[in-house]
């Protein structure tokens, strides 16, 4: 029972009749045979003339409208005062009345009016008693991701694609956002469906709000699913620059793609995402807002450090709501976008990390696949370096 279905006022009722039977069951579980409950010769000589029920007998039935009735399953007793007014008798029919006064919202207790009335009208028993509604702790089993339709931003070549091919075979449905080149991700499509996996290219820039929309459209018309993993991977290719050349637009189409770009994903993504207490979101940063970063690259670690940022709030506002966050951040990977590194510098960087290589587009969708599997279930808010070492 939730605390929000319990009102102030509601009431439960109990009709009991006390027999012999009732009441010697009772002295057998709690061991209490007073010879005022339980021997008739005894009980004459005294005033009652005859064997009177347990007082605790009337409680227990109390224990049972609270746990049954109200509040109901899950609540636990917390707090009793008791008076009895006038003795129970077997035979007696004991009507018990439970009556809900207040509720405290910070701190899950309900207090409640008590009291018991026999077939002459009399109050035999009444008090007032405090209860706590547990909260339950579900644990949820996020879906596999065979189960899942996964949207990766930027997934016609290099990082993305790898990311898509390697969530296609752990059976993922994949849809292949791009923004320009059509060829390479319809060839990417063409590859995951030959391999037996499912997959649909769907164009948009990410800049356009209306666009990715329209891709989560094409999604659910083709998958009759709504998108359960965002993969943020969009980017531009960069040329590095001395900051004293750099213009703001050439920070600002960064901010544009990268930031701006997963911004409309995950603000067009969430929704649904809430509504299932369910999702997954991946950011594709840079091992270079760690450590010290290269000279002429401000533009670049500029938009990757608002990416960092974007990551670790969402994390924190959307964990209560079962949607996990996380980033991955590639030391330099061999890809198209890296190609204008100098090769001298490529072989330095390669040298300077202890696995003595650059890391490889597969290398980064590894890790990518695991923060979007149940393996990670308990993983939010990171920012997961994939460099080889490098920043050790």
């Amino acid at each position: 029972m939730d605390l929000a279905g319990v009102e102030v006022g509601a009431t439960a009722n109990l009709t009991k009749k006390i027999t012999d039977e009732d009441i010697q069951s009772f002295a057998r579980l709690s061991g209490d045979y007073n010879p005022l409950h339980v021997d008739r010769v005894f009980a004459a000589k005294t005033s009652f003339q005859r064997p009177v029920a347990h007082g605790m007998l009337l409680a227990s039935y109390v224990s049972t409208m609270i746990g049954m009735q109200l509040p109901g399953p899950g609540a636990l007793w917390m707090k009793q005062s008791f008076q009895w007014s006038n003795p129970v008798f077997a035979g007696d029919t004991v009507e018990l009345r439970l009556k809900v006064t207040h509720k405290s919202v910070g701190t899950n207790i309900v207090t409640l009016e008590v009291e018991a009335v026999n077939q002459d009208g009399k109050v035999v028993m009444n008090g007032e008693g405090a209860v706590k509604l547990l909260e339950r702790r579900e644990q949820r089993q996020e879906q596999a991701l065979s189960e899942r339709v996964v949207l990766v931003t930027g997934g016609g070549r290099g990082i993305g694609a790898a990311v898509a091919k390697v969530l296609a075979r752990l059976g993922a449905t994949i849809v292949v956002n791009y923004r320009r080149d059509a060829a390479s991700a319809v060839a990417l499509v063409d590859e995951l469906r030959a391999g037996g996996g499912r997959a649909i290219a769907a164009q948009a820039d990410v800049m356009d709000v209306a666009g990715i929309r329209g891709v989560l459209d094409l999604a659910q018309s083709e998958f009759h699913r709504q998108v359960d993993v965002l993969v943020n991977n969009a980017s531009l290719p960069f040329v590095p620059r001395k900051f004293l050349e750099l213009g703001w637009q050439d920070v600002q189409d960064l901010l544009d793609v990268q930031v701006r770009g997963a911004f409309n994903a995950c603000q067009a993504v969430l929704p649904s995402m809430i509504e299932r207490r369910s999702g997954c979101i991946v950011n594709i940063g840079s091992v270079l807002t760690r450590d010290v970063p290269p000279e002429q690259w401000s533009a670049f670690v500029m938009s990757k450090s608002a990416l960092l940022g974007l990551t670790r709030s969402l994390a924190a506002e959307f964990g209560p709501q079962g949607i996990r966050v996380n980033m991955v951040s590639p030391g330099t990977t061999e890809t198209e976008s890296t190609s204008v590194i100098p090769e001298r510098l490529r072989k330095v960087q390669a040298m300077q990390t202890p696995l003595r290589r650059l890391a490889r587009p597969q290398d980064i969708a590894q890790a990518v696949a695991f923060l979007c599997s149940p393996e990670s279930g308990f993983v939010t808010g990171i920012d997961l370096p994939v460099c080889g070492g490098m920043t050790l």
